[in-house]
């Protein structure tokens, strides 16, 4: 069955945060924090790729961990490390987390 465009963008979004969380490694190899976000973005590739195939567990675990890493993110941003990776993951939360929302909810009313 074909996947709705939502859930392929969410995949991709995913994905990429998650190899760019990584990334931070090398840009502030001196940063604590940059650690912690490259933890994040291992678990965030795993969903990137759990989002490929079909299941609600992908889009609970995608509806509920980029919440949770974009607000540690801005916290980061505001107090910790002030970086354009911050910003351009919080913005992909913004992205990933209500698509996965609606096609939670989606799956709910068809049933």
């Amino acid at each position: 069955m074909k996947q709705p465009v939502a859930r392929r963008v969410s995949a991709v979004l995913m994905l990429i945060s998650g190899v760019t969380h990584v990334a931070q490694l090398f840009f502030y190899p001196g940063e604590h924090s940059a650690w912690g976000a490259s933890i994040f973005g291992g678990i965030y590739f795993v969903l990137g790729l759990m989002l490929l195939r079909e299941g609600r567990a992908a889009l609970w675990l995608t509806a509920i961990l980029p919440s949770i890493g974009g607000t540690l993110g801005v916290i980061r941003f505001l107090h910790m490390h002030r970086n354009p990776f911050s910003v351009f993951h919080v913005l992909i939360d913004l992205v990933v987390v209500p698509c996965c929302v609606y096609l939670l909810i989606r799956r709910e009313r068809k049933v």
